[in-house]
């Protein structure tokens, strides 16, 4: 150890989320942190808790437990990598500590501020350094929209009969041109799109595709699939009331947004698959729609947006989550939804799907008020796993200038569906 109280740079460099820093940068960090102390039967995080922040147990061992009593154990060890406890937000699980534990506590808050000054000696106009209100009460909302979550009342926007019976063939491993156009015709209005889109300019061939028979052929079954998923959760952000369409509306935005640069970086970086890719930036937050729909039903939520948006902010990762794993999307989408708000997410060498929406969420929020909170891009481990790290940012700022015609022609694709 560094202190009494400060960690030295073995232990950060221990931490995977910190690993784009060098050995200079990590005993500037050392020194803004403090490795805190609890004693037995301690409370270290509160079921439910959405404190914006990660925990790293370093000595001692931690007992989780969940609303149904189900446990988990975490021990600390003296190597190895160090990964955070009970990280999803809002957090399923009580931790406390079973013996005297030490732990470190890193906000992302902090940690941005941090590379902001390490690596951009030019701090964002406006942003708050080290800026951590970690004694802020949680809204009444926010309380009770996770204790319904907790109890499953909370109800999660189904997919249509059509979207579910696709998934399902798949899942079954029973899926032929055939039987995938069989389930489609059901819904003659899915039948009409697959048509219009095997035509547009992203797929068309030599040949015009009249039959839906010939659009599953042309367009091949899984992304078939995808792009039926992709119809039907665009038409989740349709609000069938007008308080909360604004909204909406913007979410569906943003998401379009997203779905667009990622698609567009998949076809630019090898290894991932530009129509998944397109889809996870459509359902990256898609559990804000369960979020908006169930305020509708609270008067105080609804009447006041920024209540109701630190609420989305706080809760849309695991709500997320729950929907996509209800839809019965694989782990790595499901990761996807809960994670690519962790600028500093960092589980494996080799990027992933989650470090491709990331990317694409930060570079949707260049330009906007959110903007100066942002770290630098050099320093997000996504960011170098992608390949993008022999790149200026400049660089890359001028690739996707120069993409904007195929960005808005991915748009108005998205948008027609």
């Amino acid at each position: 150890m560094q202190g009494a109280n400060h960690p030295d740079i073995h232990l950060l460099r221990r931490i995977r989320s910190l690993s784009q820093f060098d050995d200079r940068q990590l005993q500037n960090l050392a020194n803004t942190l403090q490795i805190e102390t609890a004693p037995a039967g301690s409370c270290l995080v509160e079921l439910g808790s959405t404190e914006n922040s990660s925990l790293y147990l370093v000595e001692g061992a931690l007992q989780g437990s969940t609303h149904d009593r189900q446990q988990i154990r975490y021990s600390g060890s003296e190597d190895g990598e160090i990964y955070p406890v009970a990280g999803i937000r809002p957090s399923m699980y009580r931790i406390v500590a079973e013996d005297q534990a030490r732990f470190i506590k890193l906000y992302p808050e902090q940690l941005g501020e941090f590379a902001r000054r390490e690596i951009d000696p030019e701090p964002a106009q406006g942003a708050d350094p080290f800026a951590i209100d970690d004694t802020a009460e949680q809204s009444m909302f926010e309380i009770q929209l996770f204790n319904d979550l907790l109890a499953g009342n909370l109800v999660l926007p189904s997919l249509p009969d059509v979207a579910q019976r696709i998934q399902q063939a798949f899942a079954d491993n029973l899926v032929t041109p055939g039987t995938v156009g069989v389930i489609i015709q059901s819904d003659p209005v899915i039948t009409a799109k697959m048509i219009m889109v095997a035509n547009s300019a992203l797929y068309r061939g030599h040949a015009t595709i009249e039959s839906l028979q010939q659009a599953v052929v042309r367009l091949g079954l899984e992304n078939t699939r995808k792009l039926v998923m992709s119809y039907v959760v665009k038409d989740l952000f349709d609000s069938k009331t007008s308080a909360m369409k604004t909204q909406m509306q913007a979410a569906w935005k943003n998401s379009m947004h997203v779905a667009s640069l990622c698609r567009l970086l998949a076809e630019r970086l090898d290894g991932f698959d530009a129509e998944q890719a397109q889809l996870a930036g459509l359902v990256h937050g898609i559990g804000e729609v369960a979020i908006l729909q169930y305020a509708q039903q609270n008067d105080e939520m609804r009447n006041d947006p920024a209540r109701l948006r630190q609420a989305v902010m706080a809760l849309r990762p695991q709500v997320t989550g729950m929907l996509l794993q209800e839809w019965n999307f694989g782990p790595e989408m499901v990761d996807v939804g809960q994670q690519c708000g962790d600028w500093f997410r960092n589980p494996a060498d080799t990027p992933d799907l989650c470090d491709l929406v990331l990317i694409a969420r930060y570079h949707a929020m260049i330009g906007s008020a959110e903007q100066k909170n942002l770290p630098p891009i050099a320093a997000l481990p996504a960011f170098a796993k992608l390949g993008m790290g022999g790149l200026a940012i400049e660089e890359i700022l001028e690739f996707l200038k120069k993409s904007r015609d195929k960005i808005r022609m991915i748009e108005a694709h998205l948008g027609s569906l």
